[in-house]
């Protein structure tokens, strides 16, 4: 019987999670054109904050993505699984630049990530090139899966040591 208990509270702190599995990497989208977002599990456990959490458009390496726009919101708190959103061709900084970002969507406790992709602006003037260095090229990070699954773990081992504690 305590196997169960723990067995169901470990679910539980797992389904609390939803995982980005649209846009991928490779995935280009042009701003003003309505593109899907998708996903797998939901956010339930948030309650009827689940219903509208907000989709940001970020870049930066992972411990230090910063923000772009906020994009809309989406309804994880069910069975929803994918919803439409669009890119503004602006932001508060000017014209939406062509290049490599992630979508945040702020879940509680976790913020989830998706894989960086392609906003292209064909109307924004395109970003100076950067100069030219020697040298070993330098290591990239981004948000990745990764980020979400180390996040997802913690919390299940912390929601495992309670049952044990409570057992």
């Amino acid at each position: 019987m305590k196997f169960i208990a723990a067995a169901l509270a470990l679910a539980a702190v797992a389904s609390a999670q939803i995982q980005l599995s649209d846009p991928t990497e490779g995935t280009v989208w042009k701003v003003g054109v309505p593109q899907y977002v998708r996903w797998t599990g939901n956010c339930a456990a948030m309650g009827a904050a689940g219903k509208a959490v907000s989709v940001e458009v970020v870049n930066g390496p992972a411990g230090n993505v910063k923000f772009v726009a906020t994009i809309g919101n989406i309804d994880c708190s069910s069975t929803n699984t994918s919803t439409m959103l669009t890119v503004p061709p602006k932001t508060n900084n000017g014209d939406f630049e062509t290049g490599t970002y992630a979508l945040r969507v702020n879940t509680v406790p976790n913020p989830q990530f998706s894989t960086n992709f392609r906003i292209e602006n064909p109307s924004a003037p395109s970003p100076s090139a950067p100069a030219a260095t020697t040298g070993a090229p330098q290591p990239t990070t981004k948000p990745s899966a990764a980020n979400t699954l180390m996040a997802g773990s913690a919390l299940a081992m912390a929601a495992l040591a309670v049952v044990q504690l409570v057992l």
